[in-house]
């Protein structure tokens, strides 16, 4: 199931410090190495100066709409009839999900995907913090002498 972004939508439900395009490329790419299907973001308005129109980062891919509106752009990347319905977008915007729905395509919240972002499991570190008197035990261990047991 490909998933659509509106990412001119989650730019700006982000934090003020965190509000640009690069902010949510980075959220996507993140992201989309959670995913199982192909994720999609577009953006309105024309590409940063020296960045493509269309960028393929493996299961990620960025789109800027250019003259047209995002929008626009999305609703033509979803297919005619019943394969519409394998395609999901992430938006807020309500006419853009109204479109959405008409073709047949399932809409979900921009909350709701990033609340399930959110809840991934991250990676657990643990860092022991040894004693000069346990690394030198270790030391001694691993060059094959008796640990001092002071």
């Amino acid at each position: 199931m490909p998933l659509v972004i509106d990412g001119n939508n989650l730019l700006h439900r982000l934090p003020g410090h965190l509000r640009s395009r690069s902010a949510v490329r980075r959220q996507v790419l993140d992201r989309a190495r959670h995913e199982t299907m192909s994720v999609t973001v577009v953006f309105d308005g024309p590409p940063p100066a020296g960045v493509p129109v269309r960028e393929s980062l493996g299961k990620a891919t960025v789109v800027y709409a250019g003259s047209r509106t995002a929008d626009d752009v999305i609703i033509g990347m979803l297919p005619d009839g019943p394969a519409a319905r394998q395609w999901s977008v992430i938006t807020d915007d309500r006419g853009l999900a109204d479109r959405v729905r008409a073709r047949g395509a399932e809409v979900r919240r921009l909350a709701d995907w990033r609340v399930r972002r959110e809840q991934q499991p991250r990676p657990t570190t643990f860092e022991s913090k040894l004693s000069s008197h346990d690394i030198a035990d270790w030391e001694a261990f691993f060059a094959g002498g008796e640990p001092d047991n002071e």
